[in-house]
């Protein structure tokens, strides 16, 4: 999900004016409307948890059906909230609020003032941030129940906790964008230099590479603590060839079940694994999961996934200025057409390039990103298999090849005793929905919270198929080769079939 915030946080912090205000309200009505909105959603948030809370208190027996509802219901909110803020922004005028009244003469123009478009989204993130004070008293309930003996956080070092992780992933990449509005804003003649614009590109890898180096300080991670279990994960490492800096221990007081890789090159490379999974999960199925998180690496996944994002924003950034320009110039040669009043509006002229990225990276991003853990899934299996195809168990005399060249059956089901117990242990439920409306909802649902992963019946169900067609992996992994450099092949092209087009010069602009 975090891709998914960085873009809409992105977008609403675009320093394009006038936003939208099709009520025409007042500043301080739009306030009062974005406020209390904010105020329904905690509400919402609130009953959520009072209800888990009295629901433990009367039928504890019930905690993995509660616990299963609860995750449901915070999910659901997630997207409501998301919903409800867009509502407040393009609906009652916050964002034309802020980009009217938060304003400094600069040279003699009123432009934004620094750093103001992130108040933007901050309806959004004052919803997140109250929901976590909201939402602790039925996790720590919850933690009570499932790890007695486990201490869990205090409120403020819960709050804190997911703090830390939205600083990284969401503040980080997002405020560096603001930065670069901001300076173009205060400082044009420095952002027009060519030596800026060839710097501001360069910066992005640079980033890229070295990011991994905060993860550690910024999220409190750990060294794993040396023992049976990190001789195992290396010994593993090692017959996998792949090369990291640190295997990372993540302490989330078990709120957590989930493990990582992050860095592009090894010399900023971590594999983290938060405390529960370690906890709670056998030794075997474990190394599968490494596993895994090697198999992202050996693939060159994370190297793909910051090729694609780059060239594919670059081109819809071109791409959006384009349409923009051919939706003017269609609504001036045809302004007696319904809708030429909207494309003439300098307050609408951000939505239709916005959704086009929007619904690009949801439907195309998200298809590569679920084949590729489709083929991390496949390596956490050869991970963990030895040569024999039909062998039926492992035992300690058991000789696994090197490079995860076998693929088994023991190593198949491993895996997949693993994804089951992720399943388990979050609280998943992927039960079969039936075909009413409400059923239908359901499943959509459930399709759109894994769109990035897939959901782990399906991933469960592929592993599965290869035990009958072991052919089967091959001709996928074919198919995925295809797709990426296809992908890839098709945005080089398009890249340069718009800069021969527009101008190169134009393009830098428009970017």
């Amino acid at each position: 999900m975090p891709i998914l915030l960085i873009f809409l946080v992105t977008a609403a912090c675009l320093d394009r004016a006038p936003w939208p205000n099709p009520l025409q309200l007042s500043p301080a009505l739009s306030a009062v409307f974005t406020g209390s909105t904010v105020l329904l959603l905690l509400t919402a948030a609130f009953r959520v948890r009072t209800r888990v809370r009295g629901q433990l208190q009367q039928e504890r027996s019930l905690k993995h059906a509660i616990a299963s509802a609860y995750s449901a219901s915070r999910r659901r909110l997630f997207f409501v909230n998301l919903g409800a803020v867009a509502l407040a922004v393009l609906l009652f005028g916050w964002a034309r609020t802020v980009h009217d009244t938060c304003t400094v003469v600069r040279e003699g123009r009123v432009v934004l003032a620094p750093f103001a478009e992130l108040l933007v989204p901050l309806p959004y993130f004052l919803v997140m941030l109250g929901c976590w004070s909201i939402y602790f008293d039925a996790e720590r309930a919850l933690h009570a129940l499932a790890s007695p003996s486990r201490s869990f956080w205090s409120r403020s070092g819960y709050v804190v906790n997911h703090l830390r992780q939205l600083a990284l992933m969401v503040g980080l990449p997002v405020g560096l964008f603001v930065a670069q509005q901001t300076l173009a804003r205060t400082e044009p003649e420095i952002t027009r230099a060519d030596w800026y614009r060839i710097a501001s590109f360069a910066t992005v890898p640079v980033l890229l590479v070295l990011m991994p180096l905060l993860i550690k300080p910024l999220l409190g991670l750990q060294s794993l603590p040396e023992g049976p279990l990190r001789d195992r994960f290396e010994a593993l490492a090692r017959r996998l060839g792949f090369r990291y800096t640190d295997l990372l221990l993540w302490p989330t007081k078990g709120s957590a079940v989930n493990a990582m890789i992050v860095g592009l090159v090894p010399q900023a490379r971590y594999v983290i694994f938060t405390d529960r999974i370690l906890e709670e999960m056998p030794e075997d199925e474990l190394e599968a999961v490494l596993g895994h998180e090697v198999g992202h690496a050996k693939h060159g996944h994370i190297w793909f996934y910051a090729a694609f994002l780059l060239l594919s924003m670059t081109v819809l950034a071109v791409g959006g200025w384009i349409l923009e320009v051919n939706l003017r110039t269609a609504a001036l040669e045809h302004p007696d057409v319904w809708y030429a009043e909207y494309l003439l509006d300098d307050s609408w002229m951000a939505l239709p390039p916005l959704a086009l990225a929007a619904g690009y990276i949801f439907l195309v991003f998200g298809f590569l990103s679920r084949r590729c853990e489709r083929q991390a899934d496949v390596y956490g299996c050869r991970a963990v298999s030895c040569a024999d195809r039909h062998c039926d168990g492992h035992d300690n005399a058991t000789i696994y090849p090197l490079h995860a060249k076998g693929l088994c059956r023991t190593g198949i089901h491993t895996f997949v005793r693993g994804l089951e117990r992720v399943k388990l242990l979050s609280g998943i439920d992927e039960a079969e929905h039936s075909r009413s409306v409400g059923g239908r909802v359901r499943a959509l649902a459930a399709l759109l919270r894994a769109w990035l992963h897939s959901t782990i019946a399906r991933r469960v169900n592929f592993l599965l198929s290869l035990l009958d067609d072991p052919e089967r992996e091959q001709r996928f992994q074919h198919r995925v080769r295809l797709l990426r450099w296809g992908l890839l092949g098709s945005l080089i092209v398009a890249l340069l079939a718009l800069g021969t087009t527009v101008g190169w010069n134009q393009l830098i602009q428009a970017l």
